[in-house]
């Protein structure tokens, strides 16, 4: 126990401590983005997003990481049938790993990849023959460059809307199309606010001189993976939380009591991450769409 206990009391390991967190700095998950990484370890197709199930009755029992991938291939091909003139240079704005834009370069499609996370970065500059990439945030892109599409794939969530629609028009070219899969919400008030209220996005569109060429609802598709999330986390994750406050309760009692502010903290925090990927919460909230847009051309 004093071995435990010596560091808070030596000035050394406090001064060194400080400088660590100053040097550490407060974590900014658009530049890297820990949950991505972690899902990356898991699954070996470099893909991020949630997939798209054809059979959207396929239960989560039956889903096993070769469904998943499989599912994560069709939602890259759904967006792929999106991109009409496949000779213009796409832009894959929020990359991840690099999944969809290699997958579109299998197509014959030239994709460029842009993602703030250094670790991403870093990941898809040591792919062989992977796609160009840029280092920066969507709204402090800077080229000389034209796009015929460009893809928000589950990162629109993550940008202000009016930065966002100001930059694709000044990098698309006249007639393009603007691909956007994502989560909105239905309502400004909800258990979880990530996403944009999908009103909220009706709105910029026409007030940007955008036209929706194409849209669909495709929650019901994202859901096998959401269900296989929230099975594996009720069957799986909570028992075995469980099990390790019980263990911890009888192998250190003093720490386990001392600890109780910062245990309810983690509690509180899950208990909000639980709810994001709660299907029938999901549904009653939130939508998952697809969206094409294109820029309206004004009459000569």
């Amino acid at each position: 126990m004093k071995h435990f206990f010596s560091p808070f009391f030596n000035p050394v390991k406090l001064v060194k401590a400080y400088r660590f967190h100053k040097k550490t700095g407060r974590y900014d998950r658009t530049v890297n983005d820990l949950e991505l990484k972690l899902y990356s370890k898991i699954l070996k197709n470099d893909m991020l997003h949630l997939g798209y199930f054809d059979d959207v009755n396929t239960a989560p029992e039956f889903i096993s990481i070769g469904h998943l991938e499989q599912a994560q291939y069709r939602y890259a091909e759904i967006i792929a049938e999106q991109i009409l003139d496949k000779d213009l240079p796409v832009l894959d704005v929020g990359c991840g790993m690099g999944g969809l834009s290699n997958f579109l370069l299998t197509k014959g499609i030239n994709v460029e990849a842009l993602t703030p996370d250094r670790n991403q970065i870093d990941y898809i500059e040591r792919l062989e023959h992977g796609p160009v990439c840029h280092h920066s945030r969507f709204e402090d892109f800077r080229t000389e460059n034209k796009y015929g599409t460009i893809i928000n794939s589950e990162s629109l969530q993550y940008l202000n809307l009016d930065k966002t629609f100001r930059k694709v028009d000044h990098i698309i070219l006249p007639g393009g199309r603007w691909i956007i899969t994502d989560v909105f919400r239905r309502h400004e008030e909800s258990s979880n606010q990530s996403g944009h209220r999908i009103g909220d996005l009706l709105c910029r569109i026409k007030e940007h001189g955008w036209k929706i060429a194409y849209e669909r609802d495709i929650t019901p598709n994202i859901l096998p993976t959401l269900k296989l999330l929230h099975m594996y986390v009720d069957r799986y994750l909570i028992p075995l939380s469980h099990y390790a406050e019980e263990k911890f309760t009888y192998k250190k009692a003093w720490l386990f009591y001392l600890t109780k502010n910062i245990r309810q903290a983690i509690f509180v925090k899950s208990k909000k991450e639980i709810l994001a990927i709660q299907p029938e919460l999901f549904v009653a909230e939130k939508k998952y769409m697809l969206y094409v847009l294109q820029k309206e051309i004004p009459s000569s």
